[in-house]
């Protein structure tokens, strides 16, 4: 939520950061993401800095970023981009030979600079009854 409310804002409008960067934390939607899908995570300090999530679903043969997330105080370090060639490197292990993700606007760039290509028209997904717009993306692994 630190990411979306330091880092992104500067994309979104307010009632947009609000809606997504300020919504409760979801204890069980975390823990089923930690049960079932591949998490890797940035602490700095004894704190949680960022995470990076892949979800993989076989039956679709499909493995998707849901998530890449630092705070102010990690960026710039590298890690975003080590993160992304684990994720890579772990849906490639898994058999998958595309990546797909929805960027926001703020990270389309850096999603650029590790291969990734726009896919179609710019998309948007509604968190807390706000639309946040995105971009589809992919890369082939």
């Amino acid at each position: 939520m630190i990411s979306i409310q330091k880092i992104c804002a500067k994309d979104y409008g307010e009632n947009q950061i609000n809606a997504w960067g300020k919504r409760e934390f979801q204890h069980e939607k975390l823990a089923t993401c930690i049960k079932n899908d591949d998490i890797w995570v940035v602490e700095s300090k004894g704190l949680i800095e960022g995470y990076g999530h892949l979800k993989t679903w076989p039956e679709k043969s499909h493995a998707e970023v849901l998530g890449l997330y630092l705070t102010p105080n990690v960026t710039g370090k590298g890690l975003g981009k080590t993160i992304i060639n684990l994720i890579k490197a772990r849906a490639k292990e898994l058999g998958f030979n595309k990546l797909n993700l929805s960027s926001t606007k703020t990270s389309k760039f850096f999603y650029e600079s590790a291969g990734f290509q726009q896919v179609g028209p710019d998309d948007s997904c509604l968190i807390g009854g706000v639309e946040i717009e995105g971009h589809p993306m992919e890369v082939y692994l």
